[in-house]
């Protein structure tokens, strides 16, 4: 049986056999040769219509995979994996472990309209009228998986961003830092702080918290200095951590935030934007890990926050840099030696307040006061009063104090529930006091006294 296109080249050749149209009229019509029209009107007088049947009409190709390994497949990316962009679970869970390439396994998906996270608009609208034919086939086992699979790809639509190198920049030379708010683990609203180098595009490190806060950026930078140096310049948004937007702007390069006198004490360049596209490769990243970071949390069943942070910065993140991320040439790097030891670091990265002591030699914050200790000896040391120091909450949280270039433990005094007294004012207070009756003469008295007998 001829197909359509043999058909047609058959009745074609047999009217330039029988005279009716000239060599070069079938040549036209066919767009081929002059020899190969020849070739095809020899084929035509020895093997009439069987000699324009494909050779490998009704054959099965080699290289065509197996039914039921396409259909394994399927079935165990619709079931566990449906989060997952089909490069990511190619590359994680199927190669190597099954016999077919990725283009395979993305036409069959395609073809069984599997769509991807990240799909974009055009192929979301193709695949409509599709998804309306599943629905209707019951018969089709993977039909209703097919259409919630599709449904959760119209919500959570989002387009992926492209990767590109830059050049002209060194390792540590622009560190940018943001924020993501997402449900990334359990059911509540999480941040995702990272910072990424922009010449390398490697993520240096990650840090979850339930809010943006300075907090979270204190221990980008830490773990940044930690283990790669103190970077030359740091880039991030005009968020009230980075930049003081109450301030006017004449005063604002005077003002400096928490963060920012940080930076100023390690000699970091601050520089921060209020466009998106100024630190478009944090903003990248940001995408990438929404379409992989979630699908991995939720199949490792990480719930629990510190977990989510340990598995982000010991699995994840080294194996998105190993992908993704380009080797750091250390002949170029701007990224400073860092010769801070980790607790003076902790000190430097910390919350700084100006403070005065008292006449009891405390410092009072929050309606608390503390006392300066010195960390060698345990020993309480004194000051006298207007003695100016610097409060400091260090990076683990504790309560600091920095005193003519020396550095002591801060002690919080606990309140007493009763204030002491002198001996003569509990004397004073233990003294009865007589009720005072007028005389029979007070005029009160005798008002009283004429109304009762009236």
């Amino acid at each position: 049986m001829l197909k359509e296109y043999e058909k047609n080249k058959y009745e074609i050749i047999s009217s330039l056999v029988s005279k009716k149209i000239t060599i070069k009229e079938s040549m036209q019509l066919l767009n081929l040769t002059e020899r190969q029209v020849y070739r095809l009107k020899k084929i035509f007088k020895e093997q009439g219509e069987e000699g324009f049947i494909h050779g490998n009409h009704g054959k099965h190709s080699l290289n065509k995979k197996n039914d039921k390994l396409i259909k394994e497949l399927e079935e165990l990316y619709l079931t566990e994996f449906y989060d997952f962009n089909f490069k990511h679970f190619y590359e994680d869970f199927v190669f190597g472990k099954y016999d077919i390439s990725y283009d395979t396994m993305l036409k069959t998906f395609t073809r069984d309209d599997i769509i991807s996270p990240i799909a974009n608009k055009k192929t979301l609208k193709a695949y409509k009228e599709a998804i309306k034919d599943i629905q209707s086939n019951k018969e089709d086992n993977l039909s209703s998986k097919k259409v919630d699979l599709y449904q959760s790809r119209i919500i959570s639509y989002e387009k992926a961003h492209t990767r590109r190198s830059s050049n002209l920049y060194v390792f540590g030379q622009e560190v940018q830092m943001d924020a993501c708010e997402k449900i990334w683990f359990g059911d509540i609203v999480s941040y995702l702080h990272l910072a990424v180098d922009k010449a390398t595009k490697k993520v240096l490190f990650g840090w979850f918290e339930f809010e943006e806060i300075t907090r979270g950026y204190y221990v980008l930078l830490f773990h940044i200095i930690i283990n790669y140096g103190i970077p030359a310049k740091i880039k991030a948004d005009n968020r009230s951590t980075f930049i003081a937007n109450n301030v006017k702007e004449v005063d604002r390069k005077k003002f400096l935030t928490q963060f920012g006198k940080v930076c100023e004490k390690l000699n970091i360049t601050l520089v921060t934007t209020s466009v998106p596209t100024a630190k478009a490769h944090v903003e990248r990243e940001n995408e990438t890990f929404k379409n992989r970071l979630i699908a991995e949390l939720r199949h490792e069943g990480i719930t629990d926050i510190d977990k989510a942070n340990d598995y982000l910065n010991n699995v994840f993140i080294p194996k998105m840099n190993k992908r993704f991320s380009y080797a750091i040439d250390k002949n170029k790097s701007l990224m400073k030696k860092n010769t801070y030891t980790e607790e003076e670091l902790k000190l430097i990265i910390s919350e700084k307040k100006d403070k005065i002591i008292d006449n009891a030699s405390c410092i009072s914050n929050n309606y608390k006061y503390y006392i300066p200790v010195n960390p060698e000896t345990g020993e309480v040391t004194c000051f006298s009063k207007g003695t100016k120091c610097i409060m400091i909450i260090n990076y683990d949280g504790e309560f600091w104090c920095e005193i003519e270039n020396h550095y002591y433990q801060l002690t919080e005094i606990e309140n007493r529930d009763s204030v002491m007294k002198k001996e003569s004012e509990i004397e004073t207070e233990k003294k009865e006091h007589h009720k005072y009756v007028p005389p029979m003469n007070h005029p009160w008295r005798q008002n009283m006294m004429l109304k009762k007998y009236k």
